[in-house]
């Protein structure tokens, strides 16, 4: 995990430019929200499991 971290340090001290700050921002924020979303799924999916019995997943609704 400590590897981990350096290198992301690491990544980080390679920004040079404004635009290198604000592109890794974005990817970090991005990042940060698909795990969100996916850990809210698999919580809905413990706790109640009845929320996915008439769920609706966007071009699926479509297809039938």
């Amino acid at each position: 995990m400590k590897n981990l971290f350096t290198n992301y340090i690491t990544l980080m001290k390679g920004c040079e430019t404004p635009l290198d700050y604000f592109l890794a921002g974005w990817v970090n924020l991005l990042a940060a929200l698909i795990v969100a979303g996916l850990g809210r799924i698999a919580f809905e999916a413990i706790t109640s499991p009845s929320t996915f019995s008439n769920a609706t997943w966007g071009i699926f609704d479509t297809l039938g």
